[in-house]
């Protein structure tokens, strides 16, 4: 008994993060092939095992090369004929995909598992950051309460289980935001070295690092309005001196160094990255990934093109390639679906819609009672309190301004910063007197936080079409919203499940992200079918993402979209993503 009191909260925090990993893992092997994955996968193998990064520039190389690693010591086989013919293009990662994960003699299934397990083991890491931070603003309790609200969180399970860059940019953002953080209350030589490898890690992870820019600007105000009560010694320390001439310059250029250090720790990284790549082929790959004669692809090409002659440059040319390509996503928009309207240029409300329905409604009510009860509980100065908001605010702010709306997964980093400031609700439960007498509060917050919890369990395993009971859970999702918030290509393996099933020998099959995983899952099964072929007669199964962009796509589908199937009901709804018809 000693030792677990003594122990407690370091076995509470492995038990939860346990539980977490089981969860992740055993929902996804049920998972098929999601879209992303099919580029990032090959495109990290092939970096590791060439040191040529023509796949797939337009996402820094951190999270496929640890997706890929397993894969390697794995052996698994690799189309090299086909990665160097460049045919028809240069990052021709699609075909590499289709080809690497089902055409080349590795098992599919095997093959993913593999890749997705680094992902995992990172989301556990992030959450034991999220209890780490909360535990040192708030105590232990605090720590506690926010890594069960990591733990439990749909959205964050979700992601944590696909090779994609969302939940790595969310860790490495809060990494980022954490390292800063103590260097501005300590700041040491170490901690200054910290935050600058925190920096760093956010751009070898995905392009939307970015936001620390006008995020480091506003934290850097703020330090000029925060008035320190003495003399500090050391350049460093004057980072909180009491003199704003003198927080100023420190301030100023400890930032900027920072950002130095970040931007030379990205260099080193993308270094192996392209030592092998061909001047030729770098060029060849500018050209064909910003193409057009607008400001933005004809300056990035003047630039980016000489750099690929120089040894030292190449690296920053292909980092920078990728930041430009998203640019000119970012400026070209997407197309997306809403509550029934279909753009590609987004709405500003998307993502508060987002968020109020793929949020538990437990933890809406967490975050109220914060407020409500916000004078009984612990809080750190105004420094602290607003530096935990500003990175969330500016996330939802260019979000709401942009014109890329393709899900929760955009807005994931909010979650962790939400998660601490709820914690803080830990204080007002007291388990000693609620043995004692009743007591109220302690006992809504108690059963908020199993809602919670047994929503993260009643919704196995499809974590990634998550919706709350506002809307009437995950199998009316596909009414709201499409794409990654519901359908990213995961239930095609139980979509054959369901045929086999019921002893469904033939169905006509149109499901994102395409024919490879129906053919390779359903095989003879599956007939492929698109909206422009009409109306199927038997068995159809149809992606909700293709469904309701379909009326996006009119115009190009020849002046046809699934809208008649709106008063039809479907017979089944394979995991909220996949809807199954019977056609006469």
């Amino acid at each position: 008994m000693g030792f677990i009191k003594k122990y407690l909260i370091g076995l509470i925090v492995i038990g939860l993060l346990a539980i977490m990993f089981v969860l992740m893992f055993f929902s996804a092997k049920g998972d098929s092939p999601i879209v992303d994955e099919i580029a990032h996968i090959p495109s990290g193998f092939s970096y590791i095992t060439t040191g040529d990064y023509r796949l797939n520039p337009e996402h820094p190389p951190l999270i496929k090369d640890l997706a890929a690693a397993p894969l390697v010591i794995w052996g698994a086989k690799f189309p090299y004929d086909l990665w160097k013919a460049n045919n028809p293009v240069i990052n021709n990662q699609w075909e590499m995909g289709w080809e690497f994960i089902y055409r080349s003699g590795n098992n599919p299934d095997t093959l993913v598992l593999l890749a997705r397990i680094p992902m995992m083991l990172l989301s556990l890491l992030f959450g034991y950051f999220v209890f780490r931070w909360a535990k040192e603003l708030f105590g232990p309790k605090a720590g506690i309460l926010a890594l069960m609200l990591y733990v439990f969180n749909a959205n964050i399970i979700a992601h944590s289980r696909f090779v994609t860059t969302d939940l790595g940019i969310s860790f490495a953002l809060f990494l980022a935001m954490y390292t800063l953080y103590h260097f501005i209350q300590k700041p040491t030589k170490v901690n200054f070295w910290l935050a600058g490898l925190g920096f760093g890690l956010t751009l070898i992870t995905k392009f939307s690092a970015a936001i620390l820019g006008p995020t480091y600007i506003i934290i850097f105000i703020m330090l000029l309005i925060r008035k320190g009560d003495k003399s500090e010694k050391g350049f460093l320390a004057k980072i909180n001196d009491k003199r704003l001439l003198k927080r100023a310059c420190s301030g100023f250029l400890s930032f900027l160094f920072i950002v130095l250090v970040g931007f030379t720790f990205m260099w080193l990284f993308y270094i192996p990255h392209t030592i092998n790549m061909p001047a030729s082929v770098q060029k060849g790959l500018i050209e064909e990934s910003l193409p057009g004669s607008t400001f933005i692809p004809t300056t990035a090409r003047n630039v980016l093109e000489p750099m690929a002659n120089n040894a030292f440059t190449k690296p920053l040319g292909q980092w920078f390639l990728g930041f430009f390509m998203v640019t000119s996503h970012v400026e070209g928009g997407h197309d997306a679906f809403l509550m029934g309207k279909t753009s590609n240029q987004g709405w500003w409300y998307y993502y508060p819609v987002t968020l109020a329905i793929k949020t538990a409604i437990p933890f809406f009510i967490l975050l109220l009672l914060v407020l409500l009860f916000w004078k009984k509980l612990d809080h750190k100065g105004w420094f602290t309190e607003t530096y935990l908001w500003v990175l969330p605010i500016v996330l939802m702010a260019m979000g709401m301004q942009g014109k890329i709306n393709l899900g929760v997964r955009y807005m994931l980093p909010i979650y962790a910063f939400l998660f601490l400031f709820v914690a803080r609700l830990a204080k007002l439960i007291d388990f000693k007197a609620l043995r004692k007498n009743f007591s109220v509060l302690t006992i809504v917050i108690i059963a908020l936080v199993v809602w919670y919890v047994f929503e993260a369990f009643l919704i196995f395993p499809h974590y990634l079409s998550y919706y709350n009971e506002f809307i009437g859970g995950y199998k009316n999702g596909y009414k709201y919203l499409t794409d990654s918030n519901t359908d990213w290509g995961q239930d095609i393996k139980r979509l054959d499940q369901w045929a086999k099933d019921n002893n469904v020998k033939e169905i006509y099959v149109d499901v994102f992200p395409g024919s490879f995983s129906s053919r390779y899952y359903l095989k003879d099964k599956a007939i492929e079918w698109h909206v422009q072929n009409g109306r199927p007669n038997g068995y159809f199964a149809l992606s909700a993402t293709f469904y309701q962009n379909s009326r996006l796509k009119k115009k190009a589908n020849g002046g046809m979209d699934y809208s008649w199937l709106d008063n039809i009901k479907p017979i089944a709804n394979i995991g909220g993503s996949i809807l199954v018809y019977k056609l006469n």
